[in-house]
């Protein structure tokens, strides 16, 4: 998928916008948004931050669903999630 790039502002490139391959940028949108951020959409967002700093084992499990969930209603398809290092959270599949 094809977007406008968004680092810390739009990214301009021979005083253009840059359009670029943007899975990456609408996934990590996605994580880090709030249910209720896209008013279009109001049940899309992760809310990651939530999740960060719980210890509970469940709360790792729930978030792997609700990723997975949320990744679904954008229409990517998930080959692998791994949540287990929630600094490095794993993810592979396309839209």
């Amino acid at each position: 998928m094809k977007d406008f790039i968004i680092d810390e502002d739009l990214l301009i490139q021979g005083g253009d916008f840059a359009i670029k391959d943007s899975d990456q940028q609408n996934i990590e949108h996605l994580l880090l948004s709030q249910k209720g951020s896209y008013k279009e959409f109001p049940i899309l967002g992760v809310g990651i931050k939530k999740y960060i700093n719980s210890s509970e084992a469940t709360s790792r499990l729930r978030l792997e669903n609700e990723i997975d969930k949320q990744l679904s209603y954008d229409k990517f398809h998930v080959k692998m999630l791994d949540v287990n290092d929630l600094q490095n959270i794993k993810i592979d599949g396309n839209y």
